[in-house]
């Protein structure tokens, strides 16, 4: 009987325990190959090579105009190239690869928003321009805090203050950072809200610290423009979409994920790319429970040109024809949480990857609480039946002469 238990319970773990993902070999360099050109503009372009056995990822993140990420899927043995003075003056086709790549995907942080949110619902629709203000991200001095590597995974921390509009002659105080993580495997990340990365997909980390508010605005809330730009068909827009998720393991209180998907430019390769995210900010480096609030999307805006203070345009260009671009807003806060004022800190992670995004599974852990709980009552059930039957076995005739 014990057995029986036990095989059953393996039959539920095997999947599980057999679930894995391709293992990617990391290097990085900081402005690769650019040297005292960018070393007097105290520029960052941060490159992330990640050798699979059948492709290689090459992630550019840039902050050197508005901070955006360009990635790139090719063959092994393709080589990035930079040529610095042209992409430090904005010269369209300044970054290429010795081989076309197969699929590029990338994203530009265009402007951070503030709203003021006089009827306290955490959504912009309906708040006319007067009670909105626009960053631009441009404008911060953008300096490298940290970057970190250890095998399994990449890390760069950026850190953008001084901001100062020179067309408005606006200025600000407090910080707006990003972190962001290349990964080696598939895991759940150590930032809550633990998103479930793939070995094919990089996190940021989106923190607006005590950055002052509008004086007019009394219910500041911040939130993020995104551009979306995918190479492929033109006529198959974006999609997003929200998904239940299985359980809040590793997000506590928050069932749902939000997910931007690409149509797919090739249906037999997968190639498409995709964001995905748990719909909650933090107000509080904790990031726990207690400081959790809600975010907000809204609609996919199609937009027909690149910034031309971005990584993407130095790699696109003018040419878009064959590129599907769209603007996203993602908003942060929700009713009742005490707008930013209250902490002066917001957060919204997100992940950013090429093929299809992975999928949630329960733990190993739940796995065997569910297991436990569902397996040991039926077996107490059985052996209870079991000892039933036995009882109503009727003894033999010797049995019953030597009773008598």
């Amino acid at each position: 009987m014990y057995s029986l238990h036990n095989l059953w319970l393996l039959c539920i773990l095997l999947p599980y325990f057999c679930y894995g993902s391709q293992q990617r070999n990391l290097k990085y360099a900081i402005n690769p190959q650019c040297g005292i050109l960018c070393e007097k503009k105290n520029s960052t372009t941060f490159y992330l090579r990640a050798d699979g056995s059948n492709d290689t990822l090459h992630y550019l993140w840039d902050f050197i105009g508005n901070p955006s990420l360009l990635l790139a899927v090719t063959s092994p043995s393709t080589e990035l190239k930079i040529d610095w003075e042209s992409y430090l003056s904005h010269q369209p086709n300044s970054i290429r690869f010795t081989e076309l790549p197969t699929y590029t995907f990338g994203l530009i942080i265009g402007k951070i928003i503030e709203f003021n949110d006089v009827n306290n619902t955490g959504s912009m629709d309906g708040v006319n321009d007067k009670n909105i203000n626009i960053l631009n991200p441009q404008f911060f001095q953008w300096r490298r805090k940290s970057d970190k590597y250890d095998g399994q995974f990449v890390e760069l921390f950026m850190i953008g203050d001084n901001y100062v509009d020179p067309e408005l002659n606006v200025t600000k105080s407090g910080t707006v950072e990003l972190v962001f993580n290349g990964f080696s495997s598939a895991a759940h990340s150590d930032i809550t809200p633990h998103m479930l990365h793939s070995e094919n997909s990089t996190q940021i980390d989106f923190i607006i610290n005590h950055l002052r508010t509008n004086s007019y605005f009394d219910h500041s809330r911040f939130g993020i423009e995104l551009t979306i730009v995918s190479h492929g068909n033109t006529n198959n827009p974006m999609t997003i979409d929200t998904k239940k998720s299985l359980d809040d393991e590793h997000t506590p209180g928050v069932f749902e994920l939000v997910e931007v998907r690409t149509q797919e430019k090739n249906v037999k390769y997968l190639q498409s790319g995709y964001l995905q995210w748990r719909p909650v900010s933090y107000t509080s480096s904790r990031r726990d429970v207690a400081s959790a609030t809600e975010t907000m999307h809204y609609r996919l805006m199609n937009c027909s040109n690149i910034s031309n203070n971005s990584i993407l345009y130095a790699y696109y260009g003018d040419n878009t024809n064959n590129l599907l671009i769209e603007k996203l807003n993602v908003t942060l806060g929700a009713s009742g949480d005490g707008f930013y004022k209250k902490t002066s800190y917001s957060t919204w992670s997100f992940i950013a990857g090429y093929g299809n995004p992975p999928n949630e599974q329960f733990s190993y852990l739940v796995i065997m609480i569910i297991s436990i709980g569902v397996g040991l009552p039926v077996l107490i059930l059985l052996i209870a039946a079991i000892y039933t039957c036995i009882r109503r076995i009727p003894r033999n005739r010797g049995t019953r002469f030597v009773n008598s």
